[in-house]
């Protein structure tokens, strides 16, 4: 039984992380930019998804079953769903740093600015 994840704002959270499309901008449509500003976009995405995805693991708890999990309709399902767009999301901002694509990197800072606070 998930009590933590039972509150309304976790939810909400859930739902607006499992609502966002994966930023895809190509490196091609870059301009150069500097290593300072790329690294800096970089940390500033990993650091707001690492606090993401250990609220919504705390949140969750460590008592839930396998069966919760795959019911479609409970909530853990729904938060395992959710940490696994942040996964997509961390993999594209790693992507994104490698290829110097600032451009990608602010897409995926501004994605995540409306859930400051939140989780």
């Amino acid at each position: 039984m998930l009590t933590a994840c039972s509150s309304s704002s976790s939810l909400t959270s859930v739902k607006e992380i499992q609502d966002m499309s994966v930023p895809v901008v190509h490196a091609s449509n870059n301009p150069a930019t500097d290593t300072t500003a790329v690294n800096n976009c970089y940390k500033e995405n990993a650091t707001r998804l690492s606090e993401l995805q250990y609220t919504l693991k705390t949140n969750m708890g460590d008592d839930v079953s396998p069966s919760e999990v795959l019911d479609t309709h409970s909530d853990a399902h729904r938060v395992f769903a959710a940490l696994s767009k942040l996964e997509q999301i961390s993999a594209m901002n790693e992507t994104y740093r490698k290829e110097g694509n600032v451009v990608g990197l602010k897409a995926i800072n501004e994605m995540l600015k409306p859930l400051s606070g939140t989780a």
